[in-house]
């Protein structure tokens, strides 16, 4: 009697996962129907009381951040201007700085997606940005195209300082274009020596501060890091 009981017990404990499974094959092409619906359909948010595509949302968002980091890197130039004693509100263009929507740029990074926003932000000046995954890539790029400006990441799969190898191959190319680490703070910090004798004219973990660093004078004679 006590087996039986246990029986009917685990038939009971069995019902509603075969019920459901029964009820998903029953239902099996309403359901298939449901989700291929739902695929291509375009998800929306409502904000300040307008309906946004996610698509929407996204771009302003990242217009936003543009505008953010615009910001933060002029205040900072306008605090470097002060402490130096120079007006905070000169014409940088007396400054000998570029005109950075004119700029041509190599991103060097085996994960570009990492730097989404900043190219972006970058393409919305007027860059012409080109990405490479490796350096070999990187040279081939750097060797058919003149650029103004090359950034690369510290480690990549085929050498953690890889950014450091790949500055030492433009500069025995006798290239001085100015070259930009941007990688994590770790790295900024304990690479940043090595980095700076192999010849990086600038190394940060910082977006704002890389996106400062582009703007910098035509000569770019003083390296600068930010870790």
């Amino acid at each position: 009697m006590e087996n039986l009981s246990k029986l009917l017990e685990s038939f009971a404990s069995l019902l509603w996962p075969l019920s459901f499974v029964a009820i998903l094959v029953y239902f099996r092409s309403s359901i298939a129907s449901v989700i291929e619906s739902a695929k291509g359909r375009k998800f929306t948010l409502k904000v300040a009381g307008n309906e946004l595509t996610m698509e929407q949302v996204t771009e302003q968002q990242r217009h936003i951040i543009t505008d953010l980091q615009e910001k933060i890197a002029s205040l900072e130039e306008g605090l470097e201007r002060l402490q130096s004693g120079a007006s905070p509100e000169s014409d940088v263009r007396d400054d000998g700085k570029i005109d950075v929507s004119k700029l041509k740029i190599l991103w060097v990074d085996d994960n570009p997606k990492n730097n989404s926003f900043l190219v972006a932000s970058l393409g919305e000046l007027g860059v012409d940005v080109h990405i490479a995954k490796s350096t070999t890539e990187g040279i081939q790029l750097f060797n058919s195209i003149k650029y103004d400006r090359v950034i690369s990441d510290m480690g990549r799969p085929e050498g953690g300082q890889a950014g450091i190898d790949l500055t030492k191959l433009i500069r025995e190319s006798g290239s001085d274009v100015p070259v930009y680490i941007y990688c994590g703070k770790w790295a900024a910090s304990n690479f940043k020596e090595s980095a700076l004798a192999a010849g990086v004219t600038g190394l940060t973990s910082s977006g704002t501060s890389l996106l400062k660093m582009l703007r910098l004078n035509r000569a770019n004679k003083q390296s600068k890091t930010d870790a």
